[in-house]
């Protein structure tokens, strides 16, 4: 199975300090980009696997990258907001993908990648496409302490919905390279069962996946400035015979464990 690409891609999220009323500690995350709205990211990842098939020994790979992520808004209105992402690994060839956001900048839907169906995904992961978006925090005055439970439909590269549950915190507010910024820290849980290509068969995964994610956010334009994000999975695999080829499915297992580091340029 091939390493799911690792690029915790963020999306921009305007914060405002709350008005006349509120105390000045207080701020409201909400999502409000206009289209044509850019943003530039670079992305470190470091991952490892270990799979295990039938009666094999155990086989593990690591893998580190870097990624530029460019996204930019393609419209917005009441119902959410599409972002095109341009993802291209340093020296290699990029990859487009277009997804839809709510009003809560949560990931609601991947629509396309390249322009072929968002099937065409195979594995790639919800945190690591979008560690900031996975379980936004609520659209209300927020003070630093403050947590609220994130439960959460999303659909990614599958009809079948799934939902993301954990929960959030406002962990502090300060100032950072001149910026004021809001830190929040977020962990969830994603069940996954999807198929994915290996070589000529085919697997069938079905586990879960914890993140737990450390965003920065500028309060002054309400753009990352960080993410930190840790991602461990653990599935049962399922290797399917090749289609039209007689054979007994071969049981095996999958753990994963990535850490993306996610930095704004520009």
């Amino acid at each position: 199975m091939r390493p799911p690409l690792r690029r915790g891609l963020v999306v921009a999220v305007a914060l405002a300090l709350i008005g006349t009323g509120c105390r000045e500690d207080t701020v409201r995350l909400s999502f409000q980009p206009r289209p044509g709205d850019r943003y530039s990211y670079r992305v470190e990842v470091d991952a490892e696997a270990v799979a295990t098939v039938g009666d094999e020994a155990p086989r593990r790979t690591e893998t580190s990258n870097v990624f530029e992520a460019e996204q930019s808004v393609i419209d917005a209105d009441t119902s959410g907001t599409r972002v095109q992402v341009r993802l291209s690994e340093l020296g290699g060839l990029p990859r487009s993908f277009v997804v839809r956001l709510d009003r809560a900048a949560q990931l609601a839907e991947v629509q396309s990648i390249e322009g072929l169906p968002a099937s065409a995904l195979g594995g790639l992961g919800l945190s690591e496409i979008f560690p900031a978006a996975a379980g936004a925090p609520p659209d209300r005055p927020l003070s630093p302490g403050s947590r609220w439970v994130i439960d959460e439909p999303v659909q990614l590269a599958s009809p079948e919905l799934s939902r993301l549950v954990g929960q959030g915190r406002l962990a502090k507010l300060g100032v950072r390279d001149g910026r004021e910024v809001a830190t929040v820290v977020s962990n969830y849980r994603l069940p996954v069962k999807r198929t994915a290509q290996e070589r000529r068969s085919k697997l069938e995964l079905s586990g879960s996946q914890d993140t737990n994610a450390s965003t920065t956010y500028d309060l002054k334009d309400g753009s990352v400035v960080s993410v930190d994000a840790r991602t461990s999975g653990t599935y049962g695999v399922m290797l399917l015979p090749p289609d039209g080829t007689p054979g007994t499915p071969i049981p095996g297992t999958l753990t994963v464990e990535v850490r993306s580091v996610t930095r704004r340029v520009g």
